[in-house]
């Protein structure tokens, strides 16, 4: 997913990766358009899937 960003001292608009935001706007730039409402009140990120871990295997020979 891309977002379109601005900077206050130029007039044109970039696009960049939506993991680069951050750095962008600690350099001054703003999101050029406004984040989208997450539905229901949700946060925007995605939950973490759940993964089923293994069973922790025995060492031989020791405690």
């Amino acid at each position: 997913m891309s977002v379109r960003m601005k900077h206050k001292d130029l007039e044109r608009e970039i696009e960049v990766p939506a993991i680069s935001v951050r750095h962008y706007e600690r350099s001054g730039w703003k999101r050029a358009e406004p984040e989208p409402p997450a539905p229901d009140g949700e946060t925007a990120a995605a939950p973490a899937a759940e993964t089923p871990t293994a069973p922790r295997r025995r060492r031989e020979g020791g405690d």
